[in-house]
């Protein structure tokens, strides 16, 4: 046989507290988080990423790149931070000039200096804390004005 409680609470200490909690939404307004899109029902927004060059043309006549990256859909964190597990909704940038060394990096701004002259490849990838890309990556070019240095033998 099963048995079944019932709580009956007086209709008083309900008015009670949703008058409490009222007046604490409208005293603090700030205190209460946005609806996630999670608890909303609404889709996350997808992970994106917008990178530019910053004054190309100036930047680039003192031997230099400067890149700044808007992200969307991830919170950037370093990977350090979380033992480099990977982990949806979280990430970083890697930054790679030309076949060079991968910049893993929380920055969303960056600038290389001492550029070569002629033509650079500039590299901006989203990556999960694990290192591996997440999809969204940009290729920017910049060419540093300057005689291309040549072998001679």
């Amino acid at each position: 046989m099963r048995t079944i409680f019932r709580v009956l609470v007086p209709t008083s200490a309900l008015i009670v507290f949703a008058a409490t909690t009222a007046l604490a939404q409208t005293a603090h307004p700030q205190s209460h988080a946005k609806p996630s899109a999670k608890s909303t029902g609404a889709k996350a927004p997808a992970a994106a990423i917008d990178a530019k060059l910053v004054d190309p043309e100036m930047k680039a006549q003192k031997k230099a790149a400067t890149v700044t990256v808007k992200v969307t859909g991830v919170a950037i964190i370093d990977p350090a931070s979380v033992g480099e597990k990977p982990k949806n909704g979280q990430g970083h940038l890697h930054y790679r000039v030309d076949d060079g060394p991968v910049i893993a990096t929380t920055v969303t701004k960056l600038t290389f200096h001492e550029l070569k002259p002629g033509a650079h490849k500039i590299e901006v990838v989203l990556a999960g804390n694990d290192h591996n890309p997440l999809g969204p990556q940009q290729i920017l070019n910049v060419t540093v004005p300057g005689s291309t240095p040549t072998n001679s033998h």
